[in-house]
C-alpha cells in the first residue's frame, strides 16, 4: 500500500514539473520573440498591503501574490499573469504602453472550452483600455458564447496589468 502511494506520488511530482517547465517556455518564447524588436529589461514589483488591496479588487479577496515580475524597456511594460478560466489557469499577457493595454496575448490555454479568447478579433477589444478610479477597464469587453469564464478572467487580468503598471510607475496613470 506504501510502496503504491510513493509511486503515484512521485508519478505526479513528475508531471506537475513538466506541466511547470511547458509554461516557462511559452513565457520565454514570448519574451524572446518581443525582445527581438526591442530591448527589455526585468523587473519586478514587490507589493505594499494598500498595494495588495487594490490588486485583490479584480482577482478576489483570497488572491494574495506580492511579487510580480515584469519586463519593461523606457515606454512600455510586459505583465504576465494567470488566471483561472473554469477549472484551469490562463496565461495571458498585455503590453502596456502610456497607461493603457498596448496589446493583450494568451500564451497558453488549459481548458477544452472558450478557446476562441485566443483569437486576435477577441484580443483586439483591450487595446487602448485603461482602468478608471473604480479599477474598472473603460470600455465593456464583448461576451463569447461558451466563453464567458475565459472571458471574465481576461477581463480580470488586463484590470490588474494596468493596476500593476501604475504601481510600478509611481501612481502616474
Amino acid at each position: 500500500m506504501m510502496k503504491t502511494f510513493i509511486k503515484i506520488l512521485l508519478i505526479k511530482i513528475i508531471f506537475l514539473s513538466n506541466a511547470f517547465a511547458k509554461l516557462e517556455i511559452e513565457e520565454e518564447n514570448f519574451i524572446k520573440k518581443i525582445m527581438a524588436s526591442e530591448s527589455f529589461e526585468k523587473a519586478r514589483v514587490i507589493l505594499k498591503k494598500d498595494q495588495l488591496v487594490k490588486v485583490q479588487i479584480p482577482m478576489g479577496d483570497k488572491y494574495k501574490k506580492r511579487i510580480f515580475k515584469y519586463w519593461k524597456t523606457n515606454e512600455k511594460t510586459v505583465w504576465i499573469l494567470n488566471s483561472i478560466g473554469k477549472y484551469k489557469p490562463i496565461t495571458a499577457a498585455f503590453i502596456v504602453k502610456e497607461c493603457k493595454i498596448n496589446s493583450a496575448h494568451v500564451l497558453i490555454y488549459r481548458e477544452q472550452h472558450g478557446y476562441e479568447i485566443k483569437y486576435p478579433s477577441f484580443l483586439s477589444q483591450f487595446n487602448n483600455l485603461k482602468v478608471n478610479n473604480e479599477f474598472r477597464l473603460t470600455r465593456n469587453i464583448d461576451n463569447i458564447s461558451g466563453a464567458t469564464l475565459s472571458v471574465h478572467s481576461m477581463d480580470r487580468m488586463a484590470r490588474t496589468a494596468l493596476i500593476l503598471d501604475n504601481i510600478s510607475n509611481d501612481n502616474k496613470c
